[in-house]
């Protein structure tokens, strides 16, 4: 049955496309003897004829579909490209010219007539003076120039290129891991052959390779310098300028290496690795699925797309990149650390303890990997094994600052204090900037629950420039930093000069940041004068403590509980998070829209006051729980059913959490009807800041809760 003119098109696309090009290029042969101006057929065969280096045959082709179907952008385009590549500039220009005036347009067509400017605006080589009569002295000075010249020549090796047998001798030492033998001979090219790219492009090479990426810059500026058309030169500069930090000047390198090759899968994965770091996220995501697009196989590309979604929030994506990253290169143990953060992010630690355990089989000295190690260890409550996880990161990586920060937030839960406080200070010396901005918070948190007021508010001021960071990764020493001084200015201001009664008892206050503002208060209860002392628990909630789950949090919680004498006087402060529009009941509610917020209420109060009836059974301490106060929040910046929802949780927990603590037998103190303003909302009178009451707040709770028991 003989095909239709239709047929064979299908045909001819599906084998070109499948890389059976012979058998194509018969198909659009056969379509073109009968109908010799068929657009599609003279443009595929075009296509044919530039992948085998046929330019003059492809240019016959594209103009021939061109003139059948001008409305066609494919067509305008293919037909500029091959000018370009043979060197018709200014034909190349007027097509573009014309094509323009015809309505073609778009980002390719752009991208098209930026690389035709730079091709055609690169350097050229110097054009030589017209000459003039010479005298005699100068026809005399011109034989000995000549003479000198020629004689250069010949010392030179016969010229101003590099012999093959120079270069294979290069390749020879660079492809054998010889790098010490090919780094001398690429010197020795730049000096021979100053104005030869090959010798400055290989040694920019080198020297980036073996970790000199400072001293690479030079080199590669030469490459490009020699070679502007060169698009491999132009991403390796943009690789070195990465490197350093220069992202904005190498942003611009690997944008011209693409306008050049635009097919060039790694310098499009490298301008989404710069965009990634400058914060140009959904710019970076388009770079990365540009090279993927490419090239499919391009393992790190995928690796690298996972590690943008996971930034994007959109962490089950990010675990599908992962994971194909890993089909295609099973040894890629970046991809395994880096797929073992975003399963940590979704709260699948063993499977995030597996990815890890995976990397550091494949390359034992990743030292980042056992540091993210040592995250999970930490989340699954094996703080023993997570602190070796981090000394081993931080032996293989001696200035590696987040490593020892991560490491003093272990021993925080491990309520070693004093190695806490001398690992916050290595981390200073390390970073004075970015983790050390964190590591100094924490560090005045630690000063101020020993009672140093003075070095916690110096330490807190020098950390200032924490509020000026925008990555969620400081979002909490934020909060402590601004919280923290304000208390403290409070105590400077009112309570400094007050006379300490002496023999005070102890009230021991566990919980998370709404600890802190009773440290070092005088309060009443029970008839007596009390003096508060806080034990921290950073991040803890309600659900942390319930949850059948061994984590960090209750570790630190049953040390706490057993390290203060028997029978003390304990409140517990926490609660406040597991209220929040992005944390606790509301994120399981949005998580689960078929549970009722009642349920997730209950359930929750229920599981914390029993795991603490259970670890109070030993230590029969006189337990008060703390209440949630009423949200202090900008209600302009919520939508009215996040703030109804807000106030309605906020409300329930805390009547589910008084009428539980009186069954259980523990006391309650109730900060929710201290702040409320009568609708839910902050009456603004007991906050020192969006969160947390006030040391005022708490003492006049305290004077309420001394009133309620004298008229019980």
């Amino acid at each position: 049955m003989e095909l239709t003119i239709e047929q064979a098109m299908q045909q001819g696309v599906t084998a070109h496309k499948e890389g059976k090009l012979e058998e194509a290029e018969q198909l659009y042969r056969a379509i073109l003897q009968s109908q010799p101006k068929h657009p599609d057929a003279n443009h595929n065969l075009g296509i044919l004829a530039v992948s085998v280096n046929k330019a003059d045959k492809a240019l016959l082709l594209f103009k021939s579909a061109l003139e059948a179907n001008p409305k066609i952008e494919q067509f305008w385009l293919s037909y500029i490209d091959a000018l370009i590549k043979d060197k018709q500039f200014d034909n190349a220009k007027a097509v573009l010219k014309q094509g323009k005036s015809q309505g073609v347009k778009g980002e390719k067509v752009d991208a098209l007539e930026e690389r035709l400017t730079l091709i055609t605006e690169a350097p050229k080589s110097t054009i030589p003076k017209q000459k003039k009569s010479l005298t005699l002295s100068d026809k005399r000075k011109k034989q000995a120039e000549n003479k000198k010249q020629k004689k250069a020549k010949k010392q030179n090796l016969k010229g101003i290129n590099p012999s093959e047998a120079e270069i294979n001798n290069f390749l020879q030492h660079y492809q054998n891991g010889r790098f010490s033998d090919a780094e001398k001979l690429a010197i020795l090219m730049t000096q021979t052959f100053p104005t030869h790219q090959f010798g400055w492009k290989v040694l920019g090479i080198l020297l980036k390779q073996t970790g000199r990426v400072s001293e690479s810059l030079v080199p590669n500026q030469k490459s490009v310098q020699l070679a502007p058309l060169d698009a491999e030169a132009q991403s390796n500069l943009g690789n070195t300028l990465q490197e350093l930090g220069r992202l904005e000047e190498a942003e611009p390198s690997y944008k011209k290496a693409i306008v050049l090759k635009p097919d060039y899968a790694e310098a499009h994965s490298n301008l989404g690795a710069t965009l990634q770091t400058l914060g140009r996220l959904e710019e970076a995501e388009a770079s990365y699925k540009k090279a993927i697009t490419l090239e499919p196989d391009y393992a790190e590309a995928h690796s690298n797309l996972g590690s943008t979604l996971k930034e994007l929030g959109r962490l089950d994506e990010s675990e599908a990149s992962f994971t194909q990253a890993i089909a295609l290169k099973p040894d890629l143990a970046e991809a395994h650390s880096n797929l073992g953060n975003t399963l940590q992010e979704l709260g699948k630690l063993d499977e995030a303890l597996a990815s890890y355990t995976q990397a550091i089989a494949l390359k034992p000295d990743y030292a980042e990997a056992h540091n993210n190690l040592g995250n999970t260890l930490k989340g699954l409550g094996r703080l023993d094994e997570a602190e070796a996880s981090y000394t081993q990161a931080i032996a293989l990586k001696h200035d590696y600052a987040e490593a020892l920060l991560n490491f003093s937030i272990t021993q925080s839960y491990m309520n070693n204090l004093e190695a806490e406080i001398v690992s916050l200070k290595n981390v200073l010396q390390i970073d004075s900037d970015d983790y050390g901005l964190r590591a100094g918070v924490n560090l005045a948190i630690c000063n101020f629950l020993e009672g140093n007021f003075a070095d916690s508010k110096q330490h807190l001021l020098a950390a200032v420039k924490i509020q000026e960071k925008t990555s969620s990764e400081f979002r909490a020493e934020k909060v402590y930093q601004l919280y923290l001084l304000a208390i403290l200015n409070w105590h400077e201001d009112k309570y400094f000069d007050v006379d300490i009664v002496k023999n005070d008892k102890t009230l021991y206050v566990i919980g998370e940041s709404h600890s802190l503002v009773s440290h070092q208060l005088h309060v009443q209860s029970s008839g007596s004068d009390i003096l508060c002392k806080a034990k921290l628990i950073k991040g803890c909630m309600q659900w942390h403590l319930g949850s059948s789950i061994r984590n960090q949090y209750k570790n630190q919680f049953e040390s706490l509980f057993c390290s203060i004498p028997k029978s003390s006087e304990v409140l517990l402060a926490i609660g406040e998070i597991d209220c929040r529009l992005d944390s606790g009941i509301i994120k399981h509610k949005n998580k689960f829209p078929t549970k009722e917020i009642e349920e997730i209420i209950v359930t929750t109060v229920e599981n914390y006051l029993t795991y603490i009836v259970k670890n109070n059974f030993s230590y029969q301490h006189n337990i008060i729980i703390q209440g949630v106060p009423c949200p202090n929040i900008d209600t302009g910046t919520c939508s009215e059913k996040e703030v109804t929802q807000l106030i309605e949780v906020i409300q329930k927990l805390n009547c589910e959490l008084q009428s539980k603590s009186k069954v259980k037998g523990f006391g309650f103190l109730d900060v929710y009807k201290l702040t409320d303003r009568g609708d839910g909302l902050s009456n603004t009178i007991w906050h020192i800041d969006d969160v947390h009451l006030s040391p005022d707040g708490m003492m006049e709770a305290w004077r309420r809760y001394a009133s309620k028991q004298k008229h019980e």
